[in-house]
């Protein structure tokens, strides 16, 4: 039995040999996989790309490439160096990835670490026309907002030359406003776009009346700072143009009595803007405090800063904590209430603590209290200001080329309720 087994052992010997005469020497496969790549990390993001670095495997199996994973899909197969930059990633959104080592005999290592990231948003920059700035869908003339863009109306607004205006508003995509314990101005996130489109209504006897167009105003808010910038309708109505140096237009319209109106419309300069819009020396909105926000408005029936809420657009706000800016037209309310609301929306924004106008010494604010505001003792020049159409002398100087015919006839009556 002994030598029957050491005759099989020979001849496994000898067939092994004589196998490997004939085909060469046997090749033993490598099957040891390249340790996983370190500290994976991220750097350099912008709106649509990044850079991805690690450290090399430093065992002793040549690493020949890399291969990188977005999620857990194979992206790159063939990386020879220890960084990689993924392109064509879209802004404002997350993203995840790892990192394997290749050696030569095709052997893969375990995944690195994983790293994830959110892309950034590309700052807003003011195009040279409208169209491009993608605040309107379809036809231009018709203005309907773009997706993602949100009409709003004020409760008081402020009066330029009898013009029908759109308030759009525009927030970075998965962003919000924030209320912040105050019922000024919400916390506008960077990125923010405010739309303001003047226009007339040629024949307002007629719901269908076709429209000219005059300019649209646009704000942008960035690195904190809002910019503002005006753009100017072209004659055909198809677009407008940027323009930062203001004009008149004569512009003729029936009103809702059936009257015909001329109006020499006039353009503010980019200057002009700054002047009705700075606060020591900080260009900020006027009318899109959250108290001017705070009713329901024509395009729901739900209290606006409720619907902004229910939309995901306004973060931690009750209506119910907010103060309400009067609406001035509705005749219902105390007139003096009513003059109050119409002064702080017309005139506030000059007429206070950092603005225009600092040399009288008044605070039109509705935040004022009357006996600090100064309007009593200036009742007499207010009436003769908003009732003049002399450029250097009339109130508003800026915004107005006609008397306010309603707003005057409740201002006079307010003012006298003040005796």
């Amino acid at each position: 039995m002994k030598k029957l087994s050491l005759f099989l052992i020979v001849a496994s010997i000898l067939i092994f040999l004589g196998c490997s005469s004939d085909d060469g020497p046997t090749v033993v496969a490598d099957t040891v996989s390249p340790t996983a790549p370190a500290n994976l990390i991220v750097s350099n993001i912008t709106g649509t790309s990044a850079l991805l670095s690690w450290d090399a495997a430093t065992d002793n199996v040549a690493v020949t490439s890399y291969q990188v994973y977005q999620g857990t899909t194979l992206i790159e197969t063939n990386v020879t160096a220890t960084s990689f930059t993924p392109s064509d990633l879209t802004e404002e959104s997350s993203y995840s990835y790892y990192v394997t080592a290749l050696d030569a005999a095709g052997n893969e290592s375990s995944a690195s670490n994983t790293a994830s990231f959110t892309t950034q948003v590309a700052p807003l920059v003011f195009e040279p026309t409208l169209s491009e700035m993608g605040v309107f869908s379809g036809n231009l003339a018709d203005l309907n907002p773009a997706d993602g863009v949100q009409l709003f109306e004020l409760n008081s607004a402020l009066f330029t030359d009898y013009a029908v205006k759109q308030r759009l508003i525009r927030l970075p995509n998965g962003q919000a406003m924030r209320y912040d314990t105050s019922d000024l101005f919400p916390k506008f996130p960077d990125n923010t776009l405010m739309a303001k489109t003047f226009y007339y209504a040629l024949d307002e006897t007629n719901p269908t009346s076709e429209k000219q167009i005059i300019e649209t105003r646009i704000s942008i808010k960035g690195n904190g700072v809002w910019s503002m910038r005006t753009y100017i309708w072209n004659q055909d109505q198809t677009d407008a143009v940027y323009d930062e140096q203001g004009s008149s237009l004569a512009v003729s319209y029936t009103d809702a009595t059936g009257t015909l109106q001329n109006i020499d419309y006039v353009i503010p300069t980019e200057m002009d803007c700054i002047t009705c819009h700075s606060n020591s020396n900080t260009v900020t909105p006027i009318g899109p405090k959250l108290r001017n926000w705070n009713f329901i408005p024509s395009f729901t029936n739900q209290n606006q800063l409720d619907y902004f809420a229910s939309l995901g657009i306004l973060d931690g706000v009750n209506s119910s904590n907010v103060s309400v800016l009067p609406d001035w037209t509705d005749i219902n309310l105390d007139i003096l209430d009513r003059g109050r609301a119409y002064i702080d929306i017309n005139c506030a924004h000059c007429h206070q603590p950092g603005g225009e106008v600092t040399n009288f010494g008044l605070d039109f604010r509705l935040e004022t209290a009357f006996d600090d505001s100064g309007i009593y003792a200036n009742r007499g020049e207010i009436e003769v200001r908003v009732q003049s159409n002399v450029p250097t002398y009339r109130m508003p100087q800026i915004g107005r080329s006609v008397v306010h015919d309603e707003g005057v006839t409740m201002l006079l009556e307010y003012l006298d309720a003040l005796d």
